[in-house]
Parts: C-alpha cells; sequence; structure tokens
C-alpha cells in the first residue's frame, strides 16, 4: 500500500525529528532520515516481517527507533527514546503521518465500479486498517491482509494464496490481478503465483534497468491515472 496508494506526509527523519523536538531532543532531519533507512533494513534482516511470530512489531519498531537516533548521532538515554519511540508508533498509526497519492481515490472507485472484490496485501503490521479508515479509504476494500497478520510477506507465494482465500466466491489466481510498485516483491512475485499483475512506479525505467528486467507498456505504469485503461484488460463494467 505504501509508495502505491498512499505515501508519507513528509519523509520519516522530518517526522521524527519533529515528535523529538516535543522532548526536547534536537536532531538533524536528513541524518534521522538516512539511519532510519538503514535502522530499517538492519531489523528487517535480524527479526524479518516487523517481529512476527518473536518479538512483536511494537518492540521492533522501538528498536528502530533507537537505532536512527543512535545512528544519527542524537545524545538522548534509552528511557528518553522509548518514550519518543511510544510516541512515534501512536504517530505512525493514523493519517497525520500518511497522505494519499494523486490519484487514488478515482483508481479505488473505478476497480468498485467495475464490481471486482478489492483487496489490500501489504508488508504492514496490524497499524494498516487503521490508517486506512483514517484517510477515508478503508471502505474501498473487501479485506485488508497485512504480512503481519498473514504471518509471512511477499514475496512468499502464501501471502498470495492467502488473499485468494479471503477474496472467497472460489476466485482462482487466473483470475486476480495485483497492482503495487516493488518489482520483485510485487510484480514478479505476484506472476509467480499465477496472478496478473501492474507495476506502478514513477522512477520505471531506472528499476526495470536495474533488475535487468524490460518494460512492458501493457503491465507497467508510472502514475495512478495511467491504470484505468489497462484496467479493461482485466475486468468488464
Amino acid at each position: 500500500m505504501t509508495n502505491t496508494i498512499l505515501k508519507f506526509r513528509k519523509p520519516p527523519g522530518e517526522q521524527y525529528a519533529a515528535v523529538a523536538r516535543l522532548y526536547g531532543l534536537d536532531s538533524d532531519p536528513l541524518k534521522l532520515t538516512q539511519a532510519f533507512r538503514l535502522s530499517f533494513k538492519q531489523l528487517e534482516s535480524e527479526a524479518p516481517n516487523f517481529g512476527a511470530g518473536g518479538i512483536g512489531w511494537q518492540k521492533w519498531w522501538l528498536g528502530v527507533v533507537r537505532r536512527t537516533f543512535t545512528s544519527a548521532g542524537c545524545p538522548a538515554d534509552s528511557s528518553s527514546l522509548d518514550t519518543i519511540g511510544h510516541h512515534l508508533i501512536r504517530h505512525f498509526s493514523g493519517g497525520n503521518a500518511y497522505e494519499l497519492f494523486d490519484g487514488s481515490t478515482a483508481l479505488l472507485e473505478d476497480i468498485r465500479g467495475r464490481g471486482a472484490v478489492l483487496g489490500a496485501i501489504s508488508n504492514s503490521d496490524e497499524r494498516l486498517e487503521g490508517i486506512l479508515i483514517h484517510l477515508g479509504v478503508r471502505h474501498y476494500f473487501d479485506f485488508v491482509l497485512t504480512s503481519y497478520a498473514a504471518k509471512v510477506a511477499k514475496p512468499d507465494p502464501r501471502i498470495f494464496q492467502q488473499a485468494l482465500s479471503c477474496a472467497g466466491s472460489n476466485i482462482t489466481s487466473s483470475e486476480a490481478l495485483h497492482i503495487g510498485d516493488d518489482l520483485q516483491r510485487d510484480y514478479l512475485a505476484a506472476r509467480r503465483c499465477g496472478w496478473h499483475s501492474v507495476l506502478v512506479s514513477s522512477q520505471l525505467h531506472q528499476v526495470c534497468q536495474e533488475a535487468g528486467v524490460a518494460v512492458d507498456g501493457a503491465s507497467m505504469v508510472t502514475c495512478l491515472k495511467d491504470l484505468h485503461s489497462l484496467l479493461d484488460r482485466y475486468t468488464t463494467s
């Protein structure tokens, strides 16, 4: 969902710095953004899928927060960082931290108008449903399946299998279409499961070039508004 229909209102580092200032901690937003990306990747490797089946998503994110501020050279004790961390967890649980991409609502309305079953499949923790409610788009989805709830994350084929079960009505993989922004985890993973897939990326040519994959104009677009015509290939009104 993130980077497909919703995005951060401001870079994570800026949001981290704003919350930290509430507790008297000055920090460099740019350094925090860089440290956040590194800390996220480290925790993703050490405790995959937001700590599902292990430490749990809240402790997982507290770990990201502590590492982010520490790596950015911010002088704060563990107790202060935990306080900031809990505040950030609440902050990123609602709509204030996110916003919809231009064209998101129009696309969701188009899909619903075609009579398709619409689900959200996301590598995220259990807060996603609340975020979609705050952004006013939860009602468009028949189901929301997070990797945390599924206990497996994309590109694992099991999350796509669970999504078909959530969709019900005996929908088969050959009747399913996945739309996402990640070439490996979304586009190619869905195709390996027998689904149709569409890639949405503002950096489409760069992404494909780096992966050695040819750009396919029939299933790859650079923005959401270009998806409407592609949907005609997969749905009927």
